[in-house]
């Protein structure tokens, strides 16, 4: 009877420790697969983010539809076209000019709103008269717009093509971002702080874009091309000094280095978070 105790008992420990073991081999086994599963996600989901924003440069020419854009986290019951409307449909076809020019304006009065209804016409409105009065050689003068509207933060982003006789084309863009609940515009600090980027993370990732630019241009060069080279010292590219910039689709937010707003010369870059 001993021996038969014994003989159960000792069997029953090596069963505990065989079923231990395997406990112990399909917890590590779950953990393994588990850290290579969310590695693969979060790689997955970085290509995910870094093709977005890629496909959201290569379709930069596309955005500019002269619409208002409500995107999913805009505040519903507003009618925005209470705020921004298109103002100016101007179509003229010359023998001295081509003039197709949409002139968005803010519908809304305030100090502020007033303020971006003038640069717009500084900007746009009195080229187009210009044109119009004193054109000498064959102009051609393209004005269209996108709003688009995140949250409490209503972006407008204005593209001019404008090619004036024999010079290069210029590709003029002017951003304004106008805080819809506190009535002024939205500082690149201020959207920063929306977005919770960092600052000096952003600041390295544009002065990688523009080195990357130079580097290109500078083989496009080499083999006899005319091209626009970039100053990578420019003050220009300091994240504070930002020219223009705005929230686009999905609160992609778009850093906008538009040469031609200067020079003749069609060459930006974008840099997209």
């Amino acid at each position: 009877m001993k021996k038969l105790i014994y003989f159960l008992v000792k069997n029953k420990m090596i069963i505990i420790i065989i079923s231990i073991i395997l406990i112990c081999a399909i917890a590590i086994s779950i953990g393994v697969y588990a850290q290579i599963t969310n590695r693969n996600v979060i790689s997955s989901n970085k290509q995910e983010d870094t093709n977005n924003y890629e496909d959201l440069e290569s379709n930069f020419d596309d955005i500019f539809t002269n619409t208002i854009n409500e995107e999913s986290s805009a505040k519903s019951g507003i009618n925005y076209n209470d705020i921004v409307y298109c103002a100016y449909n101007i179509e003229e076809n010359k023998s001295n000019y081509d003039i197709n020019a949409k002139i968005p304006l803010f519908k809304l009065e305030n100090d502020v709103t007033k303020e971006i209804n003038n640069e717009i016409y500084n900007t746009f409105a009195k080229t187009i008269m210009n044109i119009v009065k004193s054109s000498n050689s064959h102009t051609i003068f393209n004005l269209d717009y996108v709003v688009y509207v995140n949250n409490n933060i209503l972006s407008l982003v204005l593209r001019c093509k404008y090619k004036d006789g024999s010079n290069p084309q210029r590709n003029i863009i002017q951003t304004f971002n106008y805080n819809l609940d506190d009535n002024k515009l939205v500082d690149i600090n201020e959207m920063l702080s929306y977005k919770n980027l960092n600052k000096e993370d952003l600041q390295e990732k544009v002065l990688e874009k523009i080195k990357q630019q130079n580097t290109q241009m500078k083989t496009i060069s080499d083999q006899g091309y005319n091209v626009y080279m970039r100053n990578e010292d420019d003050d220009m590219y300091k994240i504070e000094n930002t020219p223009n910039f705005f929230l686009g689709q999905n609160n992609a937010l778009y850093l906008v280095y538009a040469y031609g707003n200067n020079n003749f010369t069609s060459e930006m870059d974008l840099v997209i978070f």
